[in-house]
């Protein structure tokens, strides 16, 4: 009974997940089609059904993922090891990531009291002292008079008053809300009524940890400062043009979206709203990447030890932690590779059309994505099945799917939000290919701080990191870090016997060099094992042990596709950038995000060698681990005198 109701039981997990799907992007829809009516009404009521979308969309997708998973268990037995080291590593950095994603947070909670006529000074977070919050009062009858000052270096929001009985009057004369902070040494005065006699009073307020003072605008990590605002006016209806501060039209607008769309579930100041987008997609990639790696190479360890480096990525996994373009762009593009290599095919499309409808969404995530779009387009050319003709067909279908899904997503932003100097798609490209063109290094103020760039090629402040020095070497570049100084031993407020400080977050701009080092091995190899397949090799490579080389189409060896895949998609997403800075234009190290997935492939071909050994594989990963520990943003969970030595 049991082996008959099997099938069975599979069927209905397969029709349960089909329906999940189906609302999953009958979700999607109805929420954008909410959110760009939103944008023509400016209604506020839209809001609420755009957060019970968002909330259903976020359930759906995790209910879809949950089924499925339990379908490919079912249905797939020989595989179940396989299954859980995939759904087990994803857990661990979703773990991660929920772990740090609301750190640092936009505000921190305060309150403070004390008596009517006093000056009431809060202190901050640190317990350190320093003021943050300086009230001053004084009562005349039953008039209250409140005088707040934000006597720090943070702004403050949500200032509250409070007293044993209700208040009554006017008042702070400004709302001091998180769109309109009290700035650090302005003061707001406030008058109210009381009902009693009151001695006391109660005062709660926000500091913004994550507002910008100068700028007005929220953000933390790295671009946030760029991507939070811009979101904010998304969720707002806010209509953009290239003079708006707020407004960053050099890139395509998805993202933003996106982030508005975590923003309208968790809250438009809340760190966790802006970042778990990002974080969810990065996540996910790693799923993506082991299929990937599996369905090409037909070897288990090969995508075992792919997904893990990947998951090992310092600045991957930084890139996904906060609301940045780049890790949206890649998980994209990543499913457009697994559509194709799992032969996905949805009613009448393809698994061509699917892959240039995904290779289109990457687009509008960051216009970049050209780069992993001409790297699929190669790889089908070069190792796609059928004639010659017949993967030219393919690349032309791909080519033009991708073109009328880009064209359409950035019209309909165009219509919606963009400016009326730019009202079609083809101005809005031919503005973002302008701006990034002119981001000229020799134009841009030095700016050490960052270890981005300075004036080149002869500025006193130091040099830029260039292309060449992302698979080299180049200081760890700090997104976001905060220390904590430590007195043991306090007598009487004065600090006895020296102290000690440690870093208490920091998120880090590098890659695992352990990892991309090994470019210098696997490309070469890689490249002799591609020109084994179209060219007579040399003899030399026998003992290596590459597999045998054929003829374009069914009959490539998976060891030859595996290769070509991850030296192509390594070309595409880094060669291009090195042309790119002899022209002068700015290059930033977190440009090679999209290489980084190509990079972990790479390896994992290396590792997985027969004359590779089997113990200097684990030691490989366990040293990469090592690597990404040190660099991982948050670790509180550590004692002190371990993140002492650390010092990260």
């Amino acid at each position: 009974m049991k082996v008959s109701e099997a099938p069975k039981d599979v069927g209905r997990l397969a029709k349960a997940l089909r329906i999940l799907l189906l609302g999953v992007f009958v979700d999607l829809a109805f929420l954008l089609i909410v959110i760009f009516a939103h944008v023509a009404t400016s209604s506020e009521a839209l809001l609420i059904p755009a957060a019970v979308l968002g909330a259903g969309l976020i359930t759906l997708s995790l209910a879809s993922l949950a089924v499925g998973v339990t379908y490919a268990w079912s249905a797939f037995p020989v595989h179940r090891r396989a299954m859980a080291f995939v759904v087990g590593l994803t857990l661990a950095v979703l773990i991660a990531h929920l772990y740090v994603v609301g750190l640092p947070p936009a505000s921190d909670a305060h309150a403070v009291s004390g008596t009517i006529g006093t000056q009431i000074v809060s202190g901050d977070k640190d317990g350190n002292g320093n003021p943050i919050l300086t009230v001053t009062s004084s009562q005349t009858g039953q008039q209250l008079n409140v005088t707040v000052t934000a006597s720090g270096s943070e702004a403050l929001a949500n200032i509250q008053l409070n007293a044993p009985s209700h208040l009554l009057g006017t008042g702070f004369t400004k709302p001091l809300s998180y769109s309109d902070p009290l700035g650090p040494g302005s003061s707001a005065v406030g008058t109210w009524t009381l009902p009693t006699q009151q001695t006391r009073l109660n005062i709660t307020y926000q500091s913004l940890n994550c507002y910008n003072t100068g700028s007005k605008n929220y953000g933390c990590i790295m671009d946030e400062v760029f991507y939070v605002p811009e979101a904010m006016g998304v969720l707002s209806g806010q209509h953009c043009a290239t003079t708006i501060s707020n407004c960053h039209m050099e890139h395509p607008y998805l993202v933003s979206a996106l982030i508005a769309g975590g923003m309208a579930v968790f809250g438009t100041y809340n760190a966790v709203g802006w970042r778990i987008v990002p974080a969810l997609l990065g996540t996910f990639c790693i799923p993506l990447l082991f299929g990937i790696a599996w369905k090409v190479s037909g070897d288990k360890r090969v995508a075992y030890i792919s997904a893990l480096l990947l998951s090992f990525d310092v600045m991957f996994f930084s890139q996904s932690s906060g609301a940045l373009l780049d890790v949206p762009e890649v998980f994209f593009g990543l499913a457009a590779f697994f559509s194709y290599f799992a032969g996905l095919r949805v009613w009448k499309l393809d698994k061509y059309i699917i892959s240039g409808i995904f290779l289109g969404v990457a687009g509008l995530a960051k216009e970049t994505a050209i780069f992993i779009a001409l790297a699929f387009l190669t790889y089908v050319l070069l190792f796609g099945e059928g004639t010659r003709g017949a993967r030219v067909y393919s690349i032309f279908k791909v080519a033009l799917v991708l073109a009328l899904v880009f064209a359409a997503g950035l019209q309909a932003y165009d219509s919606t939000l963009g400016s009326p100097a730019m009202p079609t798609f083809v101005q809005h490209v031919g503005y973002v290919l302008s701006y990034g063109s002119s981001l000229k290094a020799d134009k841009l103020a030095c700016q050490p701080t960052t270890g981005y760039w300075c004036k080149f090629p002869n500025d006193p402040g130091g040099a830029p990191i260039l292309p060449t020095d992302w698979i080299l070497y180049y200081s760890p570049v700090s997104y976001f870090a905060t220390s904590v100084s430590v007195c043991p031993n306090t007598v009487n407020g004065v600090c006895q016997g020296g102290q000690y400080s440690f870093v208490a977050l920091a998120y880090y701009g590098v890659t695992n060099l352990i990892e991309t080092w090994t470019v210098f091995v696997w490309a070469p190899l890689a490249a002799l094992v591609v020109y084994r397949h179209f060219r007579r090799p040399q003899p030399v490579l026998e003992q290596f042990g590459f597999a045998e080389g054929g003829t374009p189409g069914p009959s490539v060896p998976d060891t030859t596709k595996f290769a070509g895949l991850a030296l192509i998609f390594f070309l595409w997403t880094y060669i291009p950038y090195i042309f790119i800075f002899f022209t002068e234009r700015v290059t930033y190290p977190f440009y090679f995000v999209p290489a980084i997935p190509a990079v972990a492939l790479g390896a994992s071909y290396w590792l997985t060698r027969d004359w590779f050994p089997r113990r200097l594989m684990y030691v490989y990963v366990a040293m990469a681990f090592i690597f990404f520990f040190v660099y991982f943003p948050a670790k509180g969970f550590l004692p002190d005198w371990l993140r002492v030595i650390i010092g990260h």
